[in-house]
């Protein structure tokens, strides 16, 4: 009880008792908690369910099998009767996967050191270095804040900035799922910041407080292309592309597509990402929207229209979504050594332009395209032994 008590009221031990004992934790704050995980809202309130009981045990057999809590169960529609859990590849069981496979060079001699290149996409400011040298269309990158500092430009100041690039875009470095990303606008001498009417003192204290924990990138803002401005404006909708080049190879043509989505912002919002309450929704392979668009579950489930402009997703075209999925794999290519990519791309009037790469893209495409093991288990070829990954040869 003690254990217990202790556990539920202090989070730092909680996490520390999740990385030593990750199944008992885990499991003992699931049963505490069940009824919360078991009774989240559906995703697919039009079909027939499983039971609370059945929904109970498969929560269960995740954590005594992966040592974690499955976040993502009803988001991927597992509570509908006639689906199999063991059909999906788990976060976890992906995570461990691509990190060790990003530890693997096919090239290299028997005796040299692993090397990880995922580093090229942690810092957004070294991969627009990357993209640059190869000659890659990517957002151009204006100066960068470090200490508080304005350095790598031709500005002396942030303001000075601001007047000859009026439109940009300010986020972390290493940042992740658009924490701590402002849209800012210089206009007639006015700041708005994310739409909202500011001033040069709130901004400079907006930078002075990221900085504290982040260096800080200004990006030049991208027009878009009208029509995927044209689903929502206020934001820079994202085209998300998975590629996986399971071959360490120098061919693009070698590079796997593993599977394409469309971000889009709601409500005003600057960003597109779900976690902001954006919307993401699959591609098909002729660059049309698949049917639904899905939303992060704190912010709803799913829906065929965009809330705001009233847009139908099915159908709805993607330009230049070929020479989309063709940039990324020819920038997969180069950077041959990370088994696993997930590119961020802009699509404008000209076409599309890379924003940056995530080494760290989960396994939401399972949501829209359905159960993907096996597509894992052929290009993340790790198989599970005693508890731990071999990697198959």
């Amino acid at each position: 009880m003690f254990f217990v008590c202790v556990m539920e009221n202090n989070k730092q031990i909680y996490d520390f008792l999740a990385r030593i004992c990750p199944r008992t934790t885990r499991l003992i704050y699931f049963l505490l908690h069940y009824k919360m995980y078991i009774g989240e809202k559906s995703f697919y309130p039009e079909k027939e369910h499983k039971s609370k009981f059945q929904i109970f045990k498969e929560f269960i057999s995740y954590i005594l099998k992966d040592g974690d809590i499955d976040h993502t169960y009803f988001v991927l529609g597992l509570d509908v009767k006639g689906t199999n859990y063991r059909d999906y590849i788990s976060y976890h069981q992906f995570m461990v996967r691509r990190d060790r496979l990003n530890m693997i060079r096919r090239d290299r001699q028997d005796n040299a050191e692993p090397a990880n290149y995922s580093c090229i996409l942690r810092d957004k400011s070294l991969f627009s270095i990357y993209a640059n040298y190869w000659k890659f269309p990517v957002v151009r990158d204006l100066a960068k804040i470090v200490n508080s500092r304005i350095t790598e430009s031709e500005y002396t100041s942030t303001e000075d900035l601001l007047k000859a690039n009026p439109h940009v875009f300010i986020k972390p470095i290493d940042g992740q799922k658009g924490e701590d990303v402002y849209g800012v606008d210089f206009i007639e001498d006015k700041l708005y910041i994310n739409g909202r009417n500011s001033s040069m003192s709130e901004f400079m204290s907006i930078i002075s407080k990221v900085s504290e924990t982040h260096s800080l990138l200004f990006q030049r803002k991208v027009i878009q292309h009208p029509q995927i401005m044209a689903l929502h404006e206020k934001s820079v909708n994202t085209l998300r592309v998975v590629t996986i080049n399971h071959l360490h190879s120098i061919h693009s043509e070698d590079v796997i597509l593993v599977g394409s989505e469309l971000r889009v912002g709601c409500g005003g919002n600057h960003t597109d990402n779900v976690s902001a309450g954006g919307i993401k929704i699959g591609v098909n392979n002729d660059g049309t929207l698949t049917e639904y668009g899905f939303y992060d579950k704190k912010h709803g489930t799913k829906t065929t229209t965009h809330p705001d402009t009233g847009i139908v997703f099915g159908g709805y075209l993607i330009p230049f979504y070929n020479e989309s999925v063709q940039l990324c794999k020819e920038f997969h290519a180069k950077l041959k050594e990370i088994h696993l990519i997930g590119w961020d791309i802009a699509i404008t009037e000209e076409g599309p332009i890379l924003i940056e790469g995530n080494e760290s893209c989960g396994t939401d495409f399972q949501v829209m395209f359905g159960p993907m093991r096996k597509f894992y288990d052929e290009y993340l070829p790790y198989r599970e032994v005693n508890d731990e990954f071999v990697y198959k040869s």
